[in-house]
Parts: C-alpha cells; structure tokens; sequence
C-alpha cells in the first residue's frame, strides 16, 4: 500500500477498511463464512460504495447482506433466496441503489 506521502508497506494497517472490494478473504469478512463451510463456499462479495454494507453470493443459492466490516464469525446477515444453484458473482451499482447477482447453471 502506498500512502501520498510515497510511503509503501508491504503489509496492509490492521485497521485499514476499503471504500469498496471485492474480495471474500480479510480480516474485515470473517464474519460472513458460514460455520462449518469449505473455503469455496463464499463465491462473490462486493462492499457497498458507502461502505457499511457487504453483500455475498454462495454456493447454497443465497445472498446475504452483512454489516461491514464483519470481523466476528459468523455474524448476524439477512438471507436471501432466489437462484436456482450457485450465485457466482453480486456487485453494487456505483450509486449502491442497486445490487445486481448473476447465478451459475
């Protein structure tokens, strides 16, 4: 990470939080994995732009939406269902009105 003052670290702060991500590992996600879920479980997540919420798609067919940042396991979340099979991917739009998944077969 390298700051404006030119300062890079090679490790990230641990209190660093993303404006947006999009990434399902991190010390801010633990709370969404489910308990006893494999690695591969948690397909998609996206953090909304205004950053207090991150949505996930899975392998069950269900999004969820988790406060952000999540660090306790297994955190308290809003399920949804409406994919037939996995959900391989959800994003917000750029103004977070709306979030948007994409299923898999």
């Amino acid at each position: 990470i390298q700051t404006p003052e030119g300062y890079v670290s090679p490790t990230p702060p641990s209190n660093l939080c993303l404006h947006s991500s999009t990434t399902v590992l991190g010390d801010n996600l633990l709370g969404i994995w489910p308990e006893n879920s494999a690695k591969f479980d948690v397909n998609s997540a996206s953090v909304a732009h205004g950053s207090n919420v991150v949505a996930t798609g899975d392998d069950f067919g269900t999004v969820k939406l988790f406060e952000y940042p999540s660090r306790e396991r297994y955190a308290k979340h809003r399920c949804y269902f409406g994919h037939s099979a996995h959900v391989c991917g959800v994003r917000f739009t750029f103004n977070d009105k709306y979030l948007v998944s994409v299923g898999g077969d």
